[in-house]
């Protein structure tokens, strides 16, 4: 088999996986979007606690940047990241506990993020630019609109038997674990991992002063980053507020939260998904995030208008699930983007740390200025900075083009 069919046989193993894993992994993605909900209604906690959990999962992303950053196996590394997040929810039928709960969660997030840059750098190695981002945007468009018909079947069950999720958590790992699987049957060229004697001060220092030096020696880059901080802090802040504004200004039952989050918001995903990924083919990548930006800002102040009418927060999450559309893609592609023909992982590895930096602060402001003023007016401060990131990039000239 010469070279050519070798490649397009791998590229068509790795889109056939992509798809798959989508698609096996969005049984456990759509139970992680009720987890607040699941704490607050059914096991009590407080609304420090939810705040607690909104904060930690960004902030462990931070150390999670030092596995990408220390692992040059890319497909070792996706491997282990994608079972270590989901062993956990194998222990919830036996264990229901508040704490316990919430470490589930923070480690889910701590080994998706961490796996994150070795899976792009895959799909960049093995999958066609132009194709890769189809794909990417098709299949997650498909596996967001699994997730409308889970999250339906899934409410309904949580209000008719509330201790099901547990049991629920561990079939979703359990499917998710397939992907895993599949993932291992993906041929990609690998580096010779050189094994290399430095101090732990320099193991803890290197990752960071690597980003610091990218982001100096891109300017496009670190444009697109602090639009993205902007932005992103204004969507974390407002994160504590949902609970509360669900469940104790609008009253809403399960399956009436999971019409607005998982049906609304899948709808809008899907829909969608195509026009983003269509998108990348006409502008630059700073056009194109500049308009997820401002399509954020328009989520908190609808759903600010809910206790209204619930068509205004079946509304917000449907322009949510657009915005999440452009976001998720732009957010994955940007460090291949990026990186042209160098390795993609520091670039997505800058992702990820700078994630987990806004995710120190926002959360716990947001939770705090929820308290003191009502979740209303912290959705609308979230909405003010979600329009300012996007008007603001939209200023700048569009500096990569690609």
């Amino acid at each position: 088999m010469n070279t050519t069919a070798v490649l397009n046989a791998r590229q068509k193993n790795t889109s056939r996986v992509l798809w798959a894993s989508n698609l096996l992994n969005e049984p456990l993605f759509t139970l992680y979007g009720f987890l607040g909900f699941i704490l607050y209604k059914d096991l009590g906690a407080s609304a420090w606690v939810i705040a607690l959990m909104t904060t930690l999962k960004p902030v462990v992303t931070i150390l999670s940047f030092y596995w990408a950053a220390g692992k040059k196996r890319l497909k070792s590394n996706a491997m282990w990241a994608g079972v270590f997040m989901r062993v956990p929810f194998l222990l919830c039928p036996w264990v229901d506990d508040v704490w316990f709960v919430v470490a589930a969660a923070v480690n889910y997030m701590f080994w998706y993020r961490a796996g994150v840059p070795a899976w792009l750098e895959i799909l960049k190695r093995n999958i066609k630019r132009g194709r890769r981002e189809r794909s990417f945007s098709l299949s997650s468009g498909l596996a967001y609109a699994e997730g409308v018909v889970l999250a339906l079947g899934m409410g309904g069950l949580l209000d008719r038997e509330p201790g099901l999720w547990k049991f629920l958590f561990f079939g979703a790992a359990i499917v998710g674990l397939f992907s895993v699987v599949l993932l291992s049957r993906i041929d990609v060229e690998e580096e010779v991992e050189e094994k290399e004697v430095i101090s732990w001060k320099e193991r803890v220092v290197r990752p960071w002063r690597d980003s610091l030096r990218l982001m100096r020696e891109r300017p496009d880059f670190s444009l697109f980053q602090w639009g993205f901080m902007l932005c992103g802090f204004g969507v974390m802040l407002i994160q504590p507020a949902l609970p509360l504004l669900a469940v104790d200004a609008l009253g809403i039952s399960y399956i009436e939260m999971a019409a607005a989050i998982s049906v609304a918001k899948g709808l809008g995903f899907s829909f969608s998904s195509p026009l983003w990924g269509r998108m990348f083919e006409r502008f630059s990548i700073t056009q194109i995030t500049s308009g997820v930006f401002l399509s954020f800002g328009l989520f908190p102040l609808l759903l600010a208008l809910s206790p209204f009418g619930l068509g205004w927060l079946y509304a917000a999450y449907f322009w949510y699930g657009v915005a999440q559309g452009g976001c998720h893609l732009v957010w994955n592609m940007s460090g291949p983007l990026f990186a042209g023909k160098e390795d993609s992982s520091r670039y997505t590895g800058v992702n990820v740390v700078l994630a987990g930096l806004r995710g120190a602060v926002a959360p716990g402001l947001g939770s705090w200025l929820s308290m003191l003023w009502g979740p209303i007016q912290v959705l609308c401060i979230g909405g003010v900075l979600c329009f300012y990131s996007g008007f603001w990039l939209f200023r700048r000239k569009a500096v990569q083009t690609f």
